[in-house]
């Protein structure tokens, strides 16, 4: 009986509650960039089809590669990701985002989120597109929100070249993310969802322990720029915090104050400022790219 009810609790939190918790629940794409300079991509990787936006800037200063968090897309509200591809060309930096496997308009396999550990071959994907089309010498930019940003990470740290990284909020802490996302989904107890944080990786192959995006960051030799909310909920700041401790290489900005009451909170709920930055303060989050763009002068 002992061992029945083992098996029916690994069950459980390691096989079922993932299974409902790790589904994308990505809409498709139907907003459209403000600029009149984008061209619509698609592109292989692992034979996948995948969609995106190529928007270049006259006489580019930078070029960034924008990789979207978990169930979401190149369209993000919560972000305000079309504003911000926007003001990015505006001020001289070409933009190239696309939907990640089981996001978007880009196809699915099984549907469900491995936290970067399948989804950064995306990246290298588009960053092998993006060098057929610039002939330039400005600095490529990675750029990844949270899930995003563990992607980004993994697909640097497998050989992909680029000259800075940007983290919005990243995911760095798979099992600390798993556990706080199952309090903003459900709005119960982080403390509930532990078993599974714990045991979901084991059974999804997620990444954890050594092979976690914080450890990995670690390694990387170049220049990181981390934007992270004192108060996000799901992407904790410790973890930002520590590789900013950890990585000479790295420097850490935090987002300003946003007061729940806050007109850019509006429709959040328990995700709080997680992934608010753009959102809520443009002309700061342009500035932290800015002051990233002139490290890698």
């Amino acid at each position: 009986m002992t061992i029945l009810l083992f098996l029916s609790l690994v069950f459980i939190f390691g096989i079922a509650m993932p299974w409902l918790g790790l589904k994308s629940g990505s809409e498709p794409i139907v907003d459209s960039p403000l600029s009149n300079t984008v061209e619509h991509v698609v592109f292989e990787s692992d034979k996948l089809q995948l969609e995106g936006w190529w928007m270049p800037a006259e006489n580019p200063r930078a070029t960034l590669i924008f990789v979207h968090g978990a169930g979401s897309s190149r369209v993000s509200p919560f972000f305000n990701t079309l504003g911000f591809y926007d003001s990015l060309q505006k001020a001289g930096v070409s933009v190239f985002t696309f939907d990640q496997r089981n996001h978007g308009n880009s196809e699915y396999t099984d549907g469900y989120l491995r936290m970067g550990a399948t989804e950064y071959r995306d990246v290298r994907a588009a960053r092998e597109w993006l060098q057929g089309r610039t002939d330039n010498d400005a600095p490529v930019i990675i750029c990844g929100l949270s899930m995003g940003g563990a992607t980004s990470i993994y697909a640097l740290a497998t050989g992909m070249q680029a000259d800075g990284l940007l983290l919005f909020d990243p995911m760095l802490n798979t099992r600390d993310s798993l556990e706080r996302g199952g309090w903003v989904g459900y709005g119960l107890p982080p403390i509930l969802f532990r078993p599974m944080a714990y045991l979901a990786p084991l059974f999804w192959s997620l990444p954890h322990g050594d092979s976690d995006a914080l450890e990995i960051a670690k390694t990387l030799n170049l220049p990181i720029a981390i934007v992270q909310n004192k108060t996000d909920p799901i992407t904790r700041s410790i973890w930002s915090e520590e590789l900013a401790n950890a990585s000479d290489s790295a420097t850490i900005a935090f987002v300003p104050l946003i007061d729940a009451s806050d007109p850019c909170m509006a429709d959040k709920g328990r995700w709080g400022t997680h992934a608010s930055s753009f959102h809520c303060h443009p002309d700061w989050t342009i500035q932290q790219v800015e002051n990233l763009i002139a490290r890698l002068r």
